[in-house]
């Protein structure tokens, strides 16, 4: 069995928290390596219930071949960035002390918004895709970092 720190847990739990573009079919894979090993994080929306407001996401991470965790979690909308949101975060990105840049996905070219925390090192960035992030860094300790970056996305309804 694969054991990952526990702030790694904790942190891929806090991760769906970070969202935008919510609709059925939207899809992002993310990926990392930990000790020469790939670690893919996907999320996707599965469901939408109207009467509640809230998405069925699927949450899935693998190490290599092993799935470590897959479920699917139900979100309120009020978890997830809006499109009008993060067009804000892009114009307000360097008055908030960020970068604007471009980033290549899938031959796609995302206008993004770079923010690197000094203190910490890590660096986050946000865009508009679906979950609204292209980058996230986790740290782990003794100098080791998780490093995610958005490899594939998909569009929902």
């Amino acid at each position: 069995m694969i054991r990952l720190p526990v702030t790694v847990w904790m942190f891929l739990a806090s991760t769906l928290s970070a969202h935008a573009f919510p609709a059925v079919g939207d899809h992002v894979e993310f990926e990392s390596r930990y000790k020469d090993r790939k670690i893919v994080l996907e999320k996707s929306v599965k469901t939408y219930d109207s009467a509640t407001d809230h998405f069925g996401v699927r949450f899935l991470v693998r190490v290599g071949d092993s799935v470590l965790r897959d479920e699917v979690l139900l979100m309120p909308r009020i978890f997830f960035y809006s499109p009008e949101k993060i067009d804000h975060l892009l114009k307000t990105c360097v008055s908030r002390e960020g970068a604007l840049g471009q980033e290549r996905i899938q031959g796609r070219t995302v206008e993004v918004c770079e923010f690197y925390h000094e203190d910490s090192q890590m660096t986050t960035i946000l865009g508009k895709v679906p979950f609204g992030q292209v980058r996230f860094q986790e740290y782990l300790g003794d100098g080791e970092f998780l490093d995610y970056h958005l490899v594939r996305l998909q569009f929902g309804n």
